[in-house]
Order: C-alpha cells, then sequence, then structure tokens
C-alpha cells in the first residue's frame, strides 16, 4: 500500500518536471501559461500545483482563473499588465486554447480526464472545428488527471 506522502511526492515529482521543460525554454521575462482541458478535468487543481512547482524552482509565480471574458478583454486587463514583470502567470480554465485565446501563450497545458472512457464529444477534432488545429494537438503538454495524486503524461504524436 503506497501511504498519501509517497503519492504527494509523485504528484509534485510530475509537476516539476513539467516545470523544468518549461524553464528549460522560458527562463526569464514576462512568461503566460494556459491550462485547459476536458470539462471533467481538475485544470484549476493543475494549475495550482504547476505554479508551486515553479514557486519551488525559484519562480514568481501569479495565478489567474479565467472566467467567461472575451479573448481582447482578457489580454487588455490580465496579460498587458503583466507584461513588465519578470514572472510567470499560470491562467486556468476553458478554451484557453481556442483560435481567439491561442496566441497568448508561452506554454500551455491539456489536461484530459478518464482516457480509458469514452471520448468527450463536447472536445472538437477536426479542422472544421478548429481552423488552427485541435487544442490537444498544440498543448506544449498533455496529460491524464484521472487520478489527480498521480498524473500520467500522454503523447498526442503520430508516431
Amino acid at each position: 500500500m503506497t501511504d498519501s506522502k509517497e503519492v504527494l511526492t509523485q504528484a509534485r515529482g510530475f509537476y516539476a518536471g513539467v516545470a523544468a521543460e518549461f524553464l528549460g525554454i522560458y527562463k526569464q521575462g514576462p512568461r503566460f501559461v494556459a491550462v485547459t482541458g476536458v470539462p471533467r478535468s481538475n485544470t484549476a487543481g493543475a494549475a495550482e500545483m504547476f505554479a508551486e512547482a515553479l514557486r519551488e524552482a525559484g519562480q514568481d509565480v501569479q495565478r489567474v482563473s479565467a472566467g467567461d471574458t472575451g479573448a481582447d478583454r482578457f489580454r487588455m486587463e490580465t496579460i498587458a499588465p503583466f507584461r513588465s514583470r519578470d514572472s510567470v502567470l499560470v491562467v486556468d480554465g476553458p478554451g484557453l486554447l481556442d483560435a481567439d485565446f491561442r496566441g497568448l501563450w508561452n506554454f500551455s497545458l491539456w489536461v484530459e480526464h478518464d482516457t480509458e472512457g469514452s471520448v468527450d464529444p463536447s472536445v472538437g477534432t477536426t479542422e472544421a472545428t478548429y481552423s488552427l488545429g485541435d487544442p490537444r494537438e498544440v498543448a506544449s503538454v498533455l496529460f491524464d488527471d484521472t487520478d489527480p495524486e498521480r498524473p500520467r503524461r500522454l503523447w498526442a504524436d503520430s508516431c
């Protein structure tokens, strides 16, 4: 049987690895990260864990949950004031990899839930639905949070 401390260590290790991947590419300046996914996923929890991993790596991190605001308003009210900081802004919310938001992010996490179950029909998978490509295909990191204490990295390549 696995104790709770070991389980927490597994989750922290996962997010620390993703944070190291991010920081290997984006070392300084204002950096913007989107955490989004299928409706049943816990994007807020994933964003909190990722933000904590960045803090543990010595980064200044701000956390925001995006509501139903439009991309232009979000850009003006949240992104623009943050551009002068040497910090990471981690944002969770639905639709953050849709066409209107996609250009805002340096890095993105797409959270799946129950990948062994049926495909979630609420997320498009065709070019007709997403002219810029499916969010699953453009996310920097794709993972399954069915067991949030043991997130599992997924690979959306065609190999």
